[in-house]
């Protein structure tokens, strides 16, 4: 279901007002319990509430695993998929939170202040020309697979670190355009007059470079393991740029779900 950014605060402050820690099966059951999606666990969660005063964790996952219903739980992939979109709609929030604070701050209303990369709202002149019949353009969408464990393993001071060279290799790839940061962990690059397989091969390029990289930890100098990114690529007569969002996130949730690291057409 698309998230508003009213409904994405209020699944964050309900796990806050039970101490529920915001992880992505929490969240989603939130999410689900506020919009009223699922009557069946909202009951549940109420009766919950009014016998105990308050949701506990192992009370919540269970009822996650037990109510939430939309797919089969021994069905791996689609829970990679949920877990994926989840995750995405958290970075995001977090993203629009800082943007926010950057706009009341006097900061660039265009650029993303962590990686100097376009923003949604720098991007629009970009945007914009999708659709134009005198030229086409493909979309590439990259995603990094797993960042919000990486933060939760070894803090967002070391994701950051991912998200900024990973926008720097994104430069050096593709030098006649402008990297944009959509959101958590999606960077977007509209690329006019080249053909599906020339993007591919591009895209393959930064997931390989991203892949080599060793990312450490300051002081001890310990590697973090290997950092892998997704991408997507979907040619601009798919229709308007929203239904291509859709399309790009459909294809990187897939690629997640098969492991990462790949580039789905």
């Amino acid at each position: 279901m698309p998230i508003r950014f009213d409904q994405a605060h209020a699944a964050l402050a309900f796990l806050e007002r039970h101490d529920l820690e915001p992880s992505p099966a929490l969240y989603d059951l939130a999410l689900v319990h506020l919009s009223d999606a699922d009557p069946a666990l909202s009951q549940a969660i109420a009766l919950a509430v009014a016998e105990d005063g308050g949701l506990r964790p192992e009370q919540a996952m269970q009822l996650h695993a037990t109510l939430r219903g939309t797919s089969d739980p021994t069905d791996r992939q689609a829970l990679a998929m949920r877990i994926a979109a989840t995750e995405r709609d958290v970075a995001l929030l977090r993203d629009q939170v800082a943007t926010l604070r950057a706009l009341l701050q006097g900061g660039d209303a265009d650029h993303d202040k962590l990686t100097n990369a376009l923003n949604q709202t720098g991007a629009r002149r970009i945007l914009d020309q999708i659709g134009q019949q005198d030229r086409r353009f493909v979309v590439l969408m990259f995603g990094i697979d797993r960042l919000v464990g990486i933060n939760r393993e070894f803090g967002h001071t070391v994701g950051d670190n991912i998200l900024n060279a990973f926008a720097t290799k994104l430069q050096q790839t593709f030098p006649e355009q402008e990297a944009i940061r959509w959101g958590g962990n999606e960077f977007i690059v509209v690329i006019p007059g080249q053909t599906i397989t020339a993007v591919r091969v591009a895209a393959e390029e930064v997931l390989q470079l991203l892949a080599e990289r060793n990312f450490r930890l300051r002081g001890s100098g310990e590697s973090i393991g290997r950092v892998t990114a997704s991408a997507a690529i979907v040619p601009d007569h798919v229709g308007n740029f929203e239904v291509i969002l859709r399309e790009a996130r459909a294809k990187i949730e897939t690629a997640l779900a098969a492991g990462g690291n790949r580039v789905e057409v």
